[in-house]
Formats: C-alpha cells, sequence, structure tokens
C-alpha cells in the first residue's frame, strides 16, 4: 500500500517540531512559515495544548450528537468571552469545510432561497458546494455547478478589475448587487474578511458594505473565518476590523490548534428559522468532548499569553520586511497581507519560477507556500513565531530572489 498523495508534496519525512520549527528524521530543522496549512497557530509541542490532549485521552472522545458534556459547556464559554453578545448559538464540528457547508445549509433553509453571493478568487473549502463556489472549482468540469451562484469582481483594488475608484464607503465592484431583481435574491454573501487564495486584502468598509447589501436584500451574512479567525489577521476575528456582526460566523484551521476542529457559530433567530425547515442537523464527530476541550485550551491560551497582540506585531514585521525585499526586486508585484496572513506576488515575468522558488526556500530550512493561481507566496506562521526567525526567512527569501 502507498500513500495516495492528492497534493504535491516536499518528499520530507517529519519526525518532531517545538515552537515554530519542525525537524525531519535526519536532524534537519525548518522553520514553519505555513502553520502545517494555516492550522497550528500555537506551534509545536506547546505544552498547554499537549497536557489538555493527553489528560483528555483518560476522559472521552466521542460520544454523539445526542448529549452535553462539560467541556463543550466550558468551550461555548470560552468562545462567548471573545464574540459580541449576538452570536449566541454554537455548533462544533471537524473541518473548515463542512462547516462552510452547514453555513450554507442553514441560508438555504432560513431563507428558502439558492443563491449565493462569492468573490472572485476567492477559496470556500474542499467539499463539492464550498469548491464549486471558490476559484479554484470555478471552472471544474468534474463539479457540478452551484445554483445561482453569483460572483462579484474579487476586492483587489490595486488591480481593480472595474478600473474604478472606492470611496466614502461605496463600493463599484459591488453595485451589480443593486441591479438583481428580487428572483435573484441570494440566499446569503459568503465573506471572506481576506481572501485566502492569494491573500487579498480588501479595502476597510467593504465587508461592512457587503453586509448592507445583505440586509437590504433579505439575505444571511455569513463570515468565513476558517481562515482569518482566531487571531490571525491581529484581532480575533476579521469582521471585527470592520466593527460588524455578521449572521451567521464560520470557524476551523487555528481553532484546533492543528487538531480537527471547527465551528459554526449564530443568532438564536437564524437558528430557529433554519431548523423550522432542517429539522436537524447531525454528524458524526458533532460537540464532541475532545474538541470541546481542545478548542477552549486553544481560546485561553491565545488570550492568555496575548497572541491576537503578537499576531499583529509579528505581521508588521514581517509585512515591513518584504516591503523593504520589494524595493530591492523588481521581480516582487506586491506585498500584501494583515496579521500574520501575509502574501508576496510575483510579476507575470517571474511568476513561472514561483514554484521552484518555493522549493529553494525549502532546501534553505523554510516551509512556506506559492500559490500558482495568483503567483503568490503565502506566508501564514504560527502565532508563536520570533522576530529573529522571520529576519532569518527575509534574508533566505532574499537569497533565493538573487539567485
Amino acid at each position: 500500500m502507498k500513500l495516495w498523495n492528492t497534493n504535491p508534496v516536499h518528499g520530507i519525512r517529519l519526525a518532531g517540531g517545538n515552537g515554530s520549527t519542525l525537524y525531519d528524521d535526519q536532524g534537519r530543522s525548518y522553520t514553519d512559515m505555513f502553520s502545517g496549512t494555516w492550522c497550528n497557530v500555537l506551534g509545536y509541542g506547546h505544552p498547554r495544548l499537549r497536557r489538555a490532549v493527553e489528560e483528555q485521552a483518560h476522559g472521552l472522545f466521542q460520544t454523539g450528537a445526542a448529549f452535553d458534556t462539560q467541556q463543550i459547556e466550558n468551550c461555548l464559554g470560552e468562545l462567548d468571552s471573545i464574540l459580541p453578545p449576538e452570536l449566541d448559538l454554537a455548533v462544533f464540528l471537524s473541518s473548515g469545510s463542512e462547516a462552510v457547508e452547514l453555513a450554507l445549509k442553514m441560508a438555504h433553509a432560513a431563507t428558502g432561497r439558492t443563491g449565493v453571493v462569492v468573490a472572485e478568487k476567492g477559496y470556500y473549502g474542499g467539499t463539492v458546494y464550498a469548491l464549486s463556489l471558490s476559484e479554484a472549482g470555478r471552472n471544474a468540469s468534474y463539479l457540478p455547478k452551484p445554483g445561482n451562484a453569483l460572483r462579484v469582481a474579487a476586492p483587489h483594488c490595486a488591480r481593480c478589475a472595474l478600473f474604478a475608484e472606492c470611496g466614502d464607503g461605496e463600493f463599484p465592484c459591488l453595485n451589480v448587487l443593486e441591479e438583481l431583481p428580487p428572483e435573484k435574491w441570494p440566499a446569503a454573501i459568503l465573506y471572506e474578511p481576506l481572501l485566502g487564495g492569494g491573500i487579498l486584502v480588501p479595502p476597510l468598509g467593504y465587508g461592512a458594505r457587503l453586509k448592507e447589501y445583505a440586509r437590504s436584500l433579505g439575505a444571511l451574512f455569513i463570515s468565513e473565518e476558517v481562515t482569518t479567525g482566531m487571531g490571525r489577521t491581529g484581532k480575533w476575528f476579521g469582521f471585527q476590523h470592520e466593527n460588524i456582526v455578521p449572521d451567521i460566523l464560520v470557524v476551523g484551521k487555528a481553532i484546533g490548534g492543528g487538531l480537527p476542529v471547527s465551528a459554526v457559530v449564530t443568532k438564536k433567530e437564524v437558528e430557529e428559522r433554519a431548523l423550522s425547515v432542517m429539522g436537524r442537523h447531525v454528524q458524526s464527530h458533532q460537540n464532541t468532548p475532545f474538541s470541546g476541550r481542545i478548542a477552549a485550551e486553544v481560546i485561553g491560551a491565545i488570550r492568555d499569553e496575548g497572541l491576537v497582540e503578537r499576531s499583529a506585531e509579528m505581521g508588521e514585521l514581517l509585512l515591513s520586511g518584504l516591503r523593504r525585499v520589494q524595493e530591492r526586486f523588481p521581480c516582487i508585484r506586491e506585498v500584501r497581507g494583515r496579521g500574520l496572513m501575509v502574501g508576496a506576488e510575483l510579476t507575470p515575468e517571474a511568476a513561472p519560477r514561483g514554484a521552484g522558488m518555493s522549493k529553494r526556500l525549502v532546501e534553505k530550512g523554510f516551509l512556506q507556500d506559492f500559490h500558482q493561481l495568483t503567483s503568490t507566496f503565502r506566508l501564514y506562521p504560527p502565532f508563536v513565531i520570533t522576530g529573529d526567525e522571520i529576519g532569518d526567512f527575509l534574508k533566505a527569501f532574499e537569497s533565493v530572489l538573487a539567485e
């Protein structure tokens, strides 16, 4: 039997890790600038998370969705401490993709509609429905086409598809929503505070305007924060940069600290409308005590160690450093990001060499990702990364560009 590699692999056999550093079976070390696909925000071997796993191993892992446990109750309390009071109901699942699916399922049930508004170049998950709404699955022949999906132009102001200018809370790329006839009004507007595919950063006010459209169209406003949530952008949640509250919040990745946990959080009135049609929603690993214990410990560690603030601080260090590198190397077309969610896009001329450059960075001991669709190096390091580690990465990046 061989491992089915459905994704390109580095050919490295990892054996251990500590903090932001991973080690292979040959003893070589690697600084993880990708957090194990954006999940390991506490790094590796975090004592609080390790202790929680060890202690829960002596208790219950899975109970089915029909029972209450103290671990889930504790986790609800932790979530309640970092969220607006309007968001007062949560369900815990395993992955971000299935959480997105549940949020959309709720929106369809609550509104009786099928349409969804998404942004071009967005990414919403790997399941059939979520991927078909994403840029990566937009034209995939093997995927069914989502009914009545409306894609608005990506909020990439530096290269606006409409050659328009924003101002005073007005965004011409969203004007198409004003022209929708009632029969085309959507069930939901699916909002990424930062678009994870190419790390596109919408201008402030964009999310608030989308929420206004959702209200006027009678749609639910879903903040999809599988990537941006739990401090990644320098606030607990990306929607907080806009001073808005979504109808449904989706979190994943970071909330498990590297273990499979996700959550859908919503308002009581939304849940009541959805369940009046759905009846119920049950999945095998829903509201497990293991998920509750882990998520509660991750939230507590992020809060108690000031890691949201650290994400903002280290993110600014990484962004400013990359911009200094950009001044020396014109093959970098754009540097963008917020908090520890940072991207460096190559020019069209340099983009064909991006994959090779990414491989060289791995050889130099830095794990990262080059996103082919947007020609962008994507950097999502653990929140515990140090300034020295960021400095070492910047030096290695410069040396690879010089090559």
